[in-house]
């Protein structure tokens, strides 16, 4: 009986706010600088990857996804709204050509699956993406509801 109680729990969450939203804080190094091209590739690959990852494990469509490059030289802010955008939208005000080290902040929201779900999937390409570039990182700091995580029910 418990599992049905746990079920019906869910799916009045559920009815009152679909939408799973996570929000993760990196520190990028790169001990002999990136360039800013890198970042830019970087950017697309880990939101593009972090957007399909969901869509391929629950999601149905992209809330908004956005990303933020923080340093003393600027910021670099990316934004996805459609899982079918072929590139993420821009807004680049970074005044240098090279870092060798940024803050990295990335919000997404998809519908379909629970916080802890799109943490747990946006964590997990972490290692995969980094392998691509020569940079390392470290988790600042992460956010998400813990209310609506599966332990709560």
């Amino acid at each position: 009986m418990s599992g049905d109680h746990d079920d019906l729990h869910l799916d009045l969450h559920r009815a009152v706010d679909e939408l799973g939203k996570y929000a993760i804080v990196l520190k990028v190094k790169a001990d002999d600088g990136v360039t800013k091209q890198e970042i830019i590739r970087f950017i697309n690959h880990i939101m593009k990857r972090a957007v399909q990852e969901c869509m391929e494990n629950g999601a149905d469509i992209v809330g908004h996804v956005k990303s933020f490059v923080y340093c003393d030289e600027g910021n670099i802010m990316g934004s996805i709204v459609d899982a079918a955008q072929e590139s993420v939208a821009l807004k680049d005000s970074l005044k240098a050509d090279s870092l060798k080290q940024f803050e990295f902040t990335m919000h997404v929201i998809v519908h379909g699956i629970w916080d802890d779900v799109v943490r747990d999937l946006t964590r997990s390409i972490l290692p995969e993406v980094f392998a691509d570039y020569d940079m390392d990182f470290e988790i600042l700091d992460d956010h998400y509801d813990v209310e609506k995580g599966i332990d709560h029910h």
